[in-house]
């Protein structure tokens, strides 16, 4: 009687950790899963402080584009740079995700500084999305997901879409 105990509680335990751990890979299908955000800090020009966002979906759609900030203008029609992943690069950023425990990261992974870049990822699941970020972030867990998403995007892709939205901003914000 007491090994068929043992046994029962022995198997709710792991049905109720099995449960627990597979909760927070339940991620978004009517929107991006991920976004990561890469914004310039400190003294600059207004124009060039615009903010580059990365929005991955379920489906391997990757979105680069930016968003209104401050006093700068974007408007509506904002050149963004569009490409298709595989389900295996899909498959690494969740991984990624999950190996590295984003959701057990704090809010603000902020280092002291005046300028450099602020640092933003959120994960969006389909009951609650957490965003973890700041300036300068040197948490490397962290370093490694947005440094994955990133590099996702080709140099050749960013620095086209680069020269498209800083043309686009400076006619948006003449001065």
């Amino acid at each position: 009687m007491k090994k068929k105990l043992g046994l029962f509680v022995s198997i709710i335990f792991f049905i109720g950790f099995t449960a627990s751990c597979s909760q927070k890979t339940n991620y978004a299908t009517d929107g991006p899963f991920v976004v990561f955000t890469y914004s310039p800090a400190g003294p600059d020009e207004f124009r060039n402080m615009y903010s580059r966002n990365y929005a991955l979906y379920e489906n391997g759609k990757l979105i680069l584009y930016t968003e209104p900030e401050n006093k700068l203008k974007i408007g509506d029609n904002a050149p963004v740079s569009e490409s298709q992943l595989t389900s295996d690069e899909v498959a690494k950023a969740k991984q990624l995700i999950e190996q590295n425990k984003f959701w057990k990261f704090k809010e603000d992974v902020s280092t002291e500084s005046q300028d450099g870049v602020f640092l933003y990822l959120t994960v969006n699941l389909t009951d609650e999305s957490k965003t973890v970020g700041g300036l300068n972030p040197s948490e490397p867990k962290f370093i490694e997901i947005t440094d994955y998403i990133s590099n996702l995007v080709t140099k050749e892709e960013r620095k086209a879409w680069n020269k498209e939205i800083k043309d686009h901003i400076y006619k948006m914000n003449p001065e």
